[in-house]
């Protein structure tokens, strides 16, 4: 009886065959994949352990190496996300600064094109700002963004004790001598807008206690 390695020799020499042929051919790539195949179910003793044999050489994560990954991602994330939360807040308080000198140039604006006096009513536990007309008659509201709050309020070089501070604009462009400071719920930066009463403008400046 002849033995099943001896049936597949004709065929492996067969496909040697067909891939010599095909050498000159421009896409042989059929022919190498079936000798290779053939080839290595003539290694073995059936086909399908030949099969077996490939699938076992692929092998997967283990449950250790997977927790490992878990464990070294969780660790980065502990490290970086204060980092990350520290930068959001900075950017949220530069954000509101920004809009709070854009409302006092408002205000400004508003009283000159309109020749009257205008009102910008600062609310500290409210976190917000309001611009109103003499008669008290609301124009504009605007609120500070959640985190943002305001730590102090300033008249004159004076701490305003009050919840409420009022600023006036004239129609000549002058308005009062005033400082609002804005911090963060994590406290990391501190910001503050001044008024230039001689300019008729206003600035945002750091608190330089915290850049020190």
């Amino acid at each position: 009886m002849t033995s099943a390695t001896g049936n597949k020799e004709p065929l492996i020499n067969c496909l040697h065959g067909m891939k010599r042929k095909a050498h000159g051919a421009q896409k042989p790539r059929h022919i190498n994949r079936i000798v290779e195949v053939a080839s290595t179910v003539q290694r073995s003793d059936s086909p399908a352990q030949a099969i077996n044999q490939r699938f076992h050489n692929q092998q997967g994560f283990t449950l250790l190496e997977l927790i490992v990954v878990v464990v070294i991602i969780a660790l980065v994330m502990g490290i970086s996300y204060p980092s990350l939360e520290r930068g959001s807040s900075i950017l949220n308080l530069q954000t509101a600064s920004r809009d709070v000198l854009n409302t006092f140039r408002f205000a400004r604006e508003r009283a000159i094109s309109e020749q009257a006096t205008m009102l910008l009513i600062v609310d500290r536990e409210e976190r917000k700002l309001e611009l109103a007309n003499i008669l008290g008659e609301s124009m504009r509201a605007y609120t500070l963004p959640k985190g943002i709050n305001i730590q102090s309020m300033v008249r004159a070089g004076s701490e305003v004790k009050d919840k409420v501070m009022t600023v006036r604009f004239a129609p000549n462009g002058n308005l009062d001598n005033v400082g609002i400071r804005l911090v963060s719920d994590t406290g990391s930066r501190r910001m503050q807008i001044i008024s230039d009463p001689l300019g008729g403008g206003a600035r945002i400046e750091p608190v330089w206690e915290d850049i020190k």
